[in-house]
């Protein structure tokens, strides 16, 4: 096997390591909008960092989809980053700041206003 592919399987069956306990955290519904159903895992580092707990979350396929800069047109569809900015998980205020800075708006910028100022508490 190609040392990038065995490379890239070892990040992956790492990642799977962290299923079951991204479940539990996520509660099986998606870490940034709440929606249940079908969940993925997204890596907010890229692959050639271990994942953590600390940068990989679950979401479902919309939020995939809005946090690889896709379908970001509605933006009354996204107001469920007003809320998740606030969520405990720096990983997950995070996440919802990277979308939110991709919407020209108003409420946007004071949700990214408020997720920053919890950060100060991640320390």
């Amino acid at each position: 096997m190609a040392k990038g592919k065995q490379k890239h399987q070892d990040y992956l069956d790492a990642l799977s390591l962290l299923g079951k306990d991204l479940a539990r955290r996520a509660k099986s519904k998606c870490e940034l909008s709440g929606a249940p159903g079908s969940l993925k895992t997204y890596d907010l580092e890229d692959s050639s960092i271990e994942p953590s707990l600390d940068h990989v979350i679950l979401v479902s396929h919309e939020v995939f989809e809005h946090l690889e800069g896709r379908h970001l047109e509605d933006r009354n569809a996204l107001r469920y980053l007003e809320e998740a900015v606030w969520n405990p998980n720096p990983a997950i205020r995070r996440a919802a700041c990277s979308i939110l800075e991709r919407i020209d708006e108003p409420w946007a910028q004071t949700a990214i206003e408020n997720a920053q100022s919890m950060s100060q508490y991640d320390d």
